[in-house]
């Protein structure tokens, strides 16, 4: 980019996956949302592990809550740390969390409010 030109959108934004236990859902939701993900949205998914393999790794079932956050990419590393650690400390909990690049946003005001940036967003 040439040096004259200043970037549209100062914060890139990722489209962070995270995959736990159902029931769960809910904690790890509110717990993303300390860092800044505007966006959210929880689902219900099931597993395609046999109900063998299941019982063998020790798993109650094969249900999961999938939460999809949009995040600022800078706060990812942070994000997965904390992750981690929540993933070893709270009582039953496993789960696996990856990123996606999100390469536009139409409008805005859409990207302010997904990037956290109240100088974008209109207050009325």
């Amino acid at each position: 980019m040439p040096d004259n030109q200043q970037s549209i959108a100062p914060k890139r934004l990722m489209l962070l996956v995270t995959v736990v236990q159902k029931g769960k859902g809910t904690f790890f939701a509110d717990f993303l949302q300390s860092y800044d993900a505007n966006l959210q949205l929880s689902v219900v998914g099931i597993g395609t592990a046999r109900p063998d393999l299941v019982e063998f790794l020790g798993l109650k079932d094969n249900k999961r809550s999938i939460i999809f956050s949009v995040v600022q990419a800078e706060r990812v590393d942070a994000i997965f740390e904390a992750l981690q650690e929540r993933f070893q400390t709270v009582n039953g909990s496993t789960g696996i969390a990856f990123t996606l690049p999100l390469s536009s946003v139409i409008g805005k005001l859409s990207y302010g409010f997904l990037a956290n940036d109240s100088r974008m967003v209109q207050e009325e």
